[in-house]
């Protein structure tokens, strides 16, 4: 269950709102930041409103706030993570995050992690956190190291796969201390 709200220096980690679709469109509907984040683009409104409501149902997706202007600049949740057998783990989830390209390199998803990183260990007591980016998504991957994560595996996606075909995605870990 969400808390309701994380303050950082400069960001709010809250709920999404349904007033939240301009700021939300933004950054859903770039294709390279969208790529990158490992899904489709939105093309037009009602495809953003489509995956702003996702987001408004899910118990584990934080809207990230840029505190001083009050603008969404991002989103960034923790995920059900599924053991070997298919169950959900109980003490493991898996981090997600996308930011409007307009406030790449300012630290801000650095920032967003760590808040959410405290939260899964001091609220949720995760154990672990598990999280993936494609390989050439080189600014994912000093995130997750600045957060302390750890490399795990490297995945090739086949030609054929439905999700993410021919794509290289490298998995990362950061466990609980």
């Amino acid at each position: 269950m969400l808390e309701p709200v994380i303050q950082t220096s400069r960001l709010t980690l809250r709920a999404f709102l349904e007033s939240d679709l301009e700021d939300y469109y933004e950054i859903v509907n770039n294709p390279e930041a969208a790529r990158k984040a490992g899904f489709h683009y939105a093309r037009d409104l009602q495809e953003a409103r489509y995956l702003l409501m996702q987001s408004l149902r899910s118990q584990s997706v934080f809207a990230v706030v840029e505190t001083r202007t009050q603008k969404v600049i991002g989103s960034i949740g923790l995920y059900d993570h599924l053991t070997e057998a298919g169950d959900v783990a109980e003490t493991e989830r898996e981090l997600g995050y996308m930011l409007n390209a307009a406030f790449w390199n300012r630290g801000y998803m650095t920032e967003a992690g760590q808040a959410v990183l405290t939260y899964a260990k001091q609220t949720l007591q995760l154990t672990t956190v598990w999280a993936s980016f494609l390989e050439d998504n080189v600014a994912s991957k000093h995130v997750l190291t600045k957060l302390g994560f750890t490399y795990v595996d490297t995945y090739h996606h086949p030609p054929m796969a439905i999700y993410l075909p021919n794509v290289t995605e490298l998995f990362y870990k950061w466990e609980a201390n």
